[in-house]
């Protein structure tokens, strides 16, 4: 059975809340889980390990919540060339990197949101967070690769 952060409810309250607020980024993030106490752990906005990110990553592109101008494709494939590269099954068989390309964020504090049950019945809330969510993977890989964020 999968983990949930702080509930569904809550995570997509949260996750909703910085999309109204304009957050962006981890730092904001993290910003804004302050405002909230302890309600979700700021980790919980953030993968915990490369492979997730890069698996994440796929995601994203591959379900069109970052384009090809996000560069994302291109960040997902240096973070499998530090990985051991994509022709590495090592690389793209690990759990933290399947889960990822499934659309699981694993946060490093052991919970997980399923990206593909966020937002309720709404298509729209969806979409909205599961974009947010994979703009701050985004960032997160760039950092990963000294690109900054």
């Amino acid at each position: 059975m999968k983990n949930r952060i702080g509930g569904l409810g809550t995570t997509c309250a949260v996750i909703a809340l910085s999309l109204a607020c304009g957050a962006t980024g981890a730092q904001d993030m993290g910003a804004l889980g302050g405002k909230l106490g302890a309600m979700v752990p700021v980790s919980s906005m953030t993968s915990g390990s490369m492979g997730n990110v890069a698996g994440l990553l796929q995601y994203c592109v591959k379900n069109n919540y970052l384009g090809g101008a996000s560069g994302a494709s291109g960040i997902q494939n240096q973070l499998l060339g530090k990985m051991g590269g994509a022709s590495n099954p090592a690389a793209t068989s690990g759990g933290d990197y399947k889960s990822g390309a499934n659309g699981i964020l694993q946060a490093g504090n052991g919970k997980s949101m399923d990206l593909s049950s966020v937002g309720g019945g709404s298509s729209d809330m969806k979409s909205k967070i599961t974009t947010k969510v994979c703009d701050t993977v985004l960032k997160q890989g760039k950092s990963y690769l000294g690109q900054g964020m």
